[in-house]
């Protein structure tokens, strides 16, 4: 018999056992009093002056009706009697409608529409029905196990059985199918041992609610675990087949035919395992009659191909021949059949995902808006606090050393313990700045606005030329100076780094002298550089793949002479010019104010811009 035979029976029929088991199922114990005909149930909730709970239930009986002539018809009924109830209110009533729907469309393979009525009663019951949430979510994982996705599927399961255990009103035959259906899972990945366990919990659950069928799949699933360890023993194998016999003497007996053909065609192979031919060929022979009397072809190939090993072991190769034959004769006709239900079942699976995919979408959406504002808030304070208690050490320290320096030239050591911890300072300055520049790059990617995100890439660059004169003073000798050459050099690299993409290639070029200056300086200065050198990778070379970048800093009389120039596409026109309050140039002229500097732009030849920063 083929691995997955079992499995795939149980999916639909444990759905209908947890429904039946409800006892609060509409279908079963809230049906109207009056003839149940489809004709005698539309007249009736048209026509007849009804009170709204038998109108309810009229609805909830017409819809159960419809679905063995026409599942589109079911369900349009069954979704009146869920918005039926909503208006009035009853809670209760609409869960147990979308139940009736989602088992209905289990049963005619709509996956879709299972998964789709699964998911409203999963929202309605987590605000209006908490007890029977563990039900909705325990549909989700048989449809996503009936659609292949047997992962997917235990992780729903799972969910509905930390749900159902938090709920006491539980009778003993739905937390029996819970657990088959979790070791059903199980078993189509392969995990014996958890098979095992999950089989022996819901025995006594079986047992106590008297349910034939469920004690049937519990030993039908040891027998398949016992034949299926590995290294085979005699042991094991007379256990898989005791298991097996007691699974097919209970579904004889109670008439539940397609389980007793799955259980004579699993206890034939063992019988093959074991080296019992003619007990093989009997089991064999029974799947058969079985198989064609609830006409499945599959079923009656499989027993087909068993019985043909039957006769082969017995040494009656013309026989094996004979019904091997006529397997693959009656698989072949199967094909076309069973390739177009691969097909819509590669459809259905596909259209399953995407609905779940959109509800994480929404989900996610919802939770990202909540903590991107949680987010910020923490974002202001720790940069705040960062700034505020950083700088505070930072002067406090700076005022020691030179009271310390003043008063006695003796106390050489104690100022040179407070440099070292000056360095740490900057050190730990440095290591904040780079987690907010960090937190800003987390914030970024969180973010579905380009403009945002392209707001938080600058402010991330701006913080970033910050820490890197902190990482020069706390790397340096002297705490009081940075060398401007080597800081714009560092600074400018990790610029060409970040802003070079593979469609453009620019040349940057530097030319820079080793200007000194204290860190407050060096700190405006290498933000002036960084806001001109962006500025110049993101609008001067506009529509072009490669381009040429020179920085040029001097020492004049006044101070300096910061020079940035490119060959791009130069300044645009008066009339199409673009906004020139923008963050970046107010910025740049703010920190020229500060440094005591004019900023003044001018176009080059045959076409680029000149940015001239200097002291006055």
């Amino acid at each position: 018999m083929k691995g997955g035979a079992i499995w795939a029976v149980l999916g639909l029929l444990l759905i209908s056992l947890g429904a039946r088991a409800n006892n609060r199922t509409p279908s079963s114990t809230r049906t109207p009093r009056t003839p149940q005909t489809i004709d005698s149930l539309r007249a009736l909730v048209r026509h007849a002056p009804l009170p709204d709970s038998t109108r309810f239930q009229a609805l909830l009986a017409l819809s159960d009706k419809l679905f063995a002539q026409d599942v589109t018809e079911g369900r349009r009924v069954g979704e009146q009697a869920v918005t039926f109830a909503r208006r009035r209110f009853d809670w209760s009533g609409a869960a147990d409608a979308l139940y009736q729907l989602v088992v209905n469309c289990e049963r005619a393979a709509d996956y879709v529409a299972a998964m789709h009525y699964s998911q409203q009663g999963v929202e309605l019951t987590r605000a209006h029905r908490p007890r029977d949430q563990w039900r909705f979510t325990q549909c989700l994982g048989l449809v996503a196990v009936d659609t292949k996705d047997a992962a997917g599927g235990l992780r729903y399961l799972r969910q509905a059985y930390r749900q159902q255990a938090a709920t006491p009103s539980v009778g003993p035959r739905e937390r029996g199918g819970l657990l088959l259906n979790l070791a059903n899972t199980f078993l189509v990945l392969q995990r014996y041992d958890s098979v095992l366990h999950y089989v022996t919990r819901a025995l006594p659950y079986m047992q106590r609610a008297a349910d034939a069928r469920g004690l049937g799949y519990v030993y039908q699933f040891r027998g398949e675990v016992y034949a299926k360890l590995t290294p085979r023993s005699r042991a094991s194998l007379a256990a898989a087949a005791t298991n097996m016999q007691r699974a097919l003497r209970i579904m004889q007996r109670y008439r539940y035919q397609p389980q007793a053909a799955s259980s004579a065609l699993s206890l034939a192979r063992v019988y093959r395992l074991q080296g019992r031919p003619r007990a093989a060929q009997r089991t064999a022979e029974l799947a058969l009659a079985l198989a064609r009397a609830e006409k499945m072809p599959e079923y009656e190939a499989d027993a087909l191909s068993s019985l043909a090993w039957a006769y082969a072991d017995q040494k009656r190769p013309a026989r094996a021949d004979e019904l091997d034959a006529r397997a693959e004769d009656l698989r072949d006709s199967l094909f076309n059949g069973n390739k177009a239900r691969a097909l819509a079942q590669l459809q259905v699976r596909y259209d399953v995902q995407l609905l779940t995919e959109q509800k994480k979408a929404a989900e996610f959406e919802q939770r990202s808006q909540r903590a991107q504002l949680h987010s910020l808030w923490l974002l202001l304070g720790g940069l705040a606090t960062t700034v505020g208690v950083g700088g505070g050490l930072y002067w406090r320290l700076r005022r020691q050393k030179a009271l310390l320096a003043l008063a006695n030239q003796a106390n050489c050591r104690a100022v040179a313990e407070k440099e070292v911890l000056l360095q740490e300072i900057h050190h730990r300055v440095k290591n904040n700045l780079q987690l907010v520049s960090s937190l800003l790059a987390w914030q970024r990617s969180t973010l579905p606005d380009p403009l945002l995100q392209q707001a938080l890439a600058s402010s991330q660059a701006r913080i970033q030329s910050m820490a890197l004169v902190h990482e020069f003073l706390y790397r340096a000798d002297n705490l009081s100076q940075v060398r401007m050459n080597e800081y714009l050099g560092e600074l400018l690299e990790s610029l060409h780094r970040s802003l070079t993409t593979p469609q453009q290639r620019i040349q940057l070029s530097s030319s820079l002298a080793p200007l000194v200056m204290d860190p407050k300086e060096a700190s405006a200065l290498g933000l002036v550089v960084n806001e001109l050198v962006t500025n110049a990778y993101k609008h001067a070379f506009r529509d072009r793949d490669r381009g040429n970048l020179h920085v040029a800093l001097e020492q004049t009389a006044a101070g300096f002479l910061l020079t940035v120039q490119d060959d791009g596409v130069g300044l645009p026109a008066a009339e199409t010019a673009p906004e020139t309050h923008s963050l970046g140039l107010q910025l740049v002229n703010t920190l020229a104010r500060q440094l005591k500097a004019s900023v003044s732009t001018a176009p080059l030849l045959p076409t680029g811009t000149q940015v001239i920063v200097a002291s006055v």
